[in-house]
């Protein structure tokens, strides 16, 4: 709560007109389309999904994120105190982080298109405590690698496999998917649609293999 009340006040300047006043922000998971799915000690998990037409509420980002886009559509972003600003959609898979724990933002996001515009947002609360993970264990190729995170983009056909590392980290499905991960403790496996996820918890390398029909894209978050 301190958190919050001070980030809030980072932004109290911009604030200059009643209507502005009159809709200060909310904590994230305040904003209705943001779905708390999952939260532990190191990550929240936030489901965003805004139907066409939505209007967003404004809400305040004040932790580390790295967000995955599953659907696209144009979306207008609207910084606190600044004039709304129309994006066209991303592309389903693109990943990105966004440091918010040093920077904090409040903003709405508006759905301006015709689709559903999806996001998952994972926020990175607290690292895992681990080593830096060598160079050659990434999981697919690296979209970002920072103090925090190392983001991997993994594509596997049928029946191919990859590894993915510890100390821990968050699997998210950008596609619909059957997996197993095979771990030293034994094999699970695991059904996934578009925005699926799955926590792991664990200093050992874990083997991820597409068992499915079809091909599996999928953004692993590394926690460092």
């Amino acid at each position: 709560m301190f958190r919050f009340a001070l980030a809030v006040t980072l932004f109290s300047t911009l604030c200059s007109s009643p209507m502005l006043r009159a809709e200060e922000p909310v904590p994230i998971e305040e904003e209705p389309q943001h779905k708390l799915r999952f939260e532990n000690s190191h990550v929240r998990f936030f489901d965003v999904r805004l139907p066409p037409g939505y209007r967003g509420v404004m809400h305040i980002h004040h932790h580390d994120g790295v967000f995955v886009n599953i659907e696209a559509s144009a979306t207008e972003a609207e910084d606190w105190g600044k004039a709304p600003v129309t994006r066209p959609g991303r592309t389903p898979g693109e990943s990105y982080f966004i440091g918010y724990g040093t920077r904090p933002k409040a903003h709405r996001v508006s759905n301006a298109g015709v689709g559903i515009y999806h996001v998952i947002d994972t926020e990175i609360l607290a690292g895992c405590g681990g080593a830096a993970p060598a160079d050659d264990s990434a999981a697919g190729p690296v979209v970002t690698d920072n103090p925090r995170v190392r983001v991997s983009r993994i594509e596997l056909e049928p029946g191919a496999s990859t590894t993915l590392h510890g100390p821990c980290g968050m699997l998210v499905a950008v596609t619909r998917a059957l997996i197993t991960i095979d771990a030293p403790g034994g094999t699970e496996r695991i059904a996934l649609d578009p925005a699926g996820f799955k926590w792991r918890d664990s200093r050992q390398a874990m083997t991820l293999t597409n068992v499915g029909q079809t091909p599996l894209l999928a953004i692993d978050i590394l926690v460092k």
